[in-house]
């Protein structure tokens, strides 16, 4: 389980073929890493709090073409929780 902060920020500009685009980004500040899945109802423990620092994106680079595309096969047994 994770637990994290942060915001949700909109922002617009024009691509090389003059269209405006829209973006919403969701911008992680901190992220802590609670306790799995596996643990619940094996034991009780506290949950371990790992912060870390994230970098937000330069509000005034625009984004590659879609970060998306080409996802990734990922099987339950490579999931953390």
């Amino acid at each position: 389980m994770i637990g994290i902060t942060g915001r949700i920020q909109t922002r617009n500009y024009e691509n090389q073929q003059g269209q405006k685009v829209y973006v919403t980004e969701v911008v992680a500040d901190t992220f802590q890493m609670l306790e799995s899945n596996k643990t619940q109802g094996q034991q009780t423990s506290k949950p371990q709090a790992q912060n870390k620092k994230l970098q937000a994106p330069d509000p005034f680079k625009a984004p590659a073409a879609d970060p998306f595309a080409g996802g990734t096969e990922i099987s339950d047994d490579q999931l953390p929780f």
